[in-house]
């Protein structure tokens, strides 16, 4: 008995191996582990791990960072509950189906159009005093505030990453000359005074086409004027804006192009430099802007997903694309296809950066199906793993 237990010993692993394994794991295998001990379950809600995990220095797109997509027929005839849908076929967490049966009515009053990130999304009321939601379904979050109150914000941007799992809601509106900011923040729960930047070229006509993208902490706004478009960013940290004026061949295949055909996104690296996807017809293409050999910034083209690679269902499309959506962590991009007829459904699918492969996700009519991506983020597991980790409760 006695050499049996010593040879089976053998084969324990230290504790420092065990948190190395799990630092370079996908967020599945790290919350296993955190429940496999409670010596493993500590080690993991430490602090100090959370800077050794491999997504927070990932130079890629983690493609299981994309929890799924919360589904919410709107026609309240249907009478159907909310639902959340997985693309990459894992099993759903349970706290999404807790959230959704608590709080089963929620997207019914609030539209998740205003931002997302890092397990949080942004909801605004359909309601004329425009009231304000964030909630997290991992941890069950739930905050309702009203909207800001010293500008008519036409965007907000989710600002995380602080460390401390706190988040900040900017609102923005471009005024003549000027950038003018409202902060919400979590740790006070208040709007913040109203702060004005100054912006240099801006447009007079500048009409902001889509929700904005979030590099490192920098805010990046896609507007169209009548002679050109342009990406505004904005250094939340420097209160410093830049204007970058999209030219040459790429502004010329902007000419004509719905809104929801151009989306901003990134290379899922750790650069500050916004790409620029276009919707042709069904096929979709990445702009970037990077130096040429005469020393200035040139648009390059790069074809993504050709119209011959998009497997549609077997009913009747229309030949247009829709940009919805995009993950900075995971690296999808939701696009939505219309149906032919105006009242007939719409498909709609998840284009994945990293392998340019197209996942069905549902079908549905345009106006009456609610469909919101929601990426997963490590640092809000962190308080179930503290609770675990207390020794009364073990």
């Amino acid at each position: 008995m006695a050499q049996a237990m010593s040879s089976s010993s053998s084969w324990v692993l230290p504790m420092d191996l065990l948190l190395e394994i799990s630092a370079r794991s996908d967020p599945v295998t790290l919350v296993r582990s955190a429940a496999t001990c409670k010596d493993l379950r500590r080690g993991i809600a430490d602090p100090a791990f959370h800077r050794r995990l491999r997504l927070c220095h990932a130079d890629r797109f983690v493609p299981k960072l994309l929890g799924g997509f919360f589904i919410q027929n709107l026609d309240m005839q249907v009478n159907e509950q909310p639902r959340f849908f997985d693309p990459l076929q894992r099993e759903s967490p349970e706290p999404f189906r807790s959230f959704l049966s608590e709080f089963d009515t929620l997207f019914h009053f609030y539209r998740p159009d205003l931002a997302a990130s890092h397990g949080h999304v942004v909801l605004r009321a359909d309601s004329d005093n425009c009231g304000m939601c964030v909630f997290n379904p991992m941890t069950g979050y739930l905050h309702m505030f009203g909207p800001p109150p010293g500008i008519n914000a036409p965007s907000f941007a989710l600002l995380t990453g602080d460390g401390h799992g706190l988040y900040r809601l900017l609102a923005a509106e471009l005024a003549p000359g000027r950038l003018r900011t409202q902060v919400f923040s979590q740790a006070v729960d208040k709007w913040l005074a109203v702060e004005e930047t100054t912006v240099a070229p801006c447009p007079h006509d500048a009409a902001l086409l889509r929700r904005p993208l979030v590099l490192q902490g920098d805010v990046h706004w896609l507007y169209r004027s009548s002679e050109y478009h342009f990406i505004l960013s904005f250094s939340a940290a420097q209160a410093a804006v830049s204007v970058t004026k999209v030219d040459g061949s790429c502004g010329e295949k902007l000419i004509g192009r719905r809104p929801q055909e151009l989306l901003l996104v990134s290379d899922g690296r750790h650069g500050r430099q916004p790409r620029l996807l276009v919707a042709t017809g069904l096929q979709i293409s990445l702009w970037m802007l990077s130096d040429s050999d005469s020393g200035e910034a040139s648009w390059s083209m790069q074809v993504l997903v050709e119209p011959q690679r998009i497997r549609r269902p077997a009913e009747s499309w229309s030949e247009r694309l829709e940009l919805r959506w995009f993950g900075d962590k995971s690296g999808f991009v939701f696009v939505r296809m219309a149906g032919a007829e105006d009242r007939s459904p719409s498909w709609y699918f998840a284009l994945d950066l990293a392998t340019k492969k197209v996942r069905g996700v549902c079908t549905g009519a345009h106006r009456d199906v609610l469909c919101c991506p929601y990426e997963v983020d490590l640092s809000f597991w962190r308080p179930s793993f503290l609770v675990n980790c207390n020794p009364r409760s073990s």
